[in-house]
């Protein structure tokens, strides 16, 4: 949804920006045994990009008939997605379900997802992210406007994959052009 007209795209499909993608996926590091799921496949933006073999991925996606709330899937070391905003309580349970003792779990999501009232006891069941690096510049989903708001990765890293995003609210640096100020020079 954006935040800013409160539109929604048909089934929340807003593709994860490839900058935002690879600067997080920059920073994963994977075990060779590693099983990845991606609960929203979407637009293939983060799964084609996991370096594992096929047989070691799998994927859900209601485009493609795989409906993630209502497959049973075993437990997986990495999982990471962009999940549709008003079902990510229900994806984040599921996810975290799902995810090994020593695995890894990665949600692009809005900031602000922590601040509402009716999640406070969503959050004290589940416990806060251990790492959030909020994404510089705002990703840019649709037609290449950017969001009225910020956006981070929410990590559960029990597995310890990203070693270099410390613990807490951090930043990470996506490609995408940085504007910057002109400054003039004083002579």
């Amino acid at each position: 949804m954006s935040s800013t007209s409160g539109n929604v795209r048909a089934n929340e499909l807003y593709p994860t920006p490839d900058n935002v993608v690879d600067a997080l996926l920059a920073q994963l590091v994977l075990n060779p045994s590693d099983k990845f799921l991606e609960p929203c496949r979407g637009t293939d933006a983060i799964y084609n990009k996991v370096a594992l073999p096929a047989a070691q991925k799998s994927w859900a996606e209601l485009d493609r008939g795989v409906n993630y709330l209502t497959t049973e899937f075993e437990q997986h070391d990495v999982i990471i997605t962009n999940p549709p905003f008003s079902l990510t309580c229900e994806f984040l349970a599921k996810s975290l379900n799902e995810l090994a003792p020593n695995g890894t779990l990665a949600y692009l999501q809005r900031v602000n997802f922590l601040g509402s009232k009716i999640r406070i006891p969503f959050w004290a069941e589940i416990g806060f992210p251990q790492k959030m690096p909020i994404i510089i510049p705002r990703p840019r989903f649709v037609g290449g406007g950017s969001d009225s708001c910020e956006y981070s990765w929410f990590i559960w890293d029990n597995g310890n994959r990203f070693p270099n995003i410390p613990q807490g609210f951090s930043h990470i640096i996506s490609a995408d052009t940085v504007k910057t100020k002109k400054v003039n020079k004083v002579a």
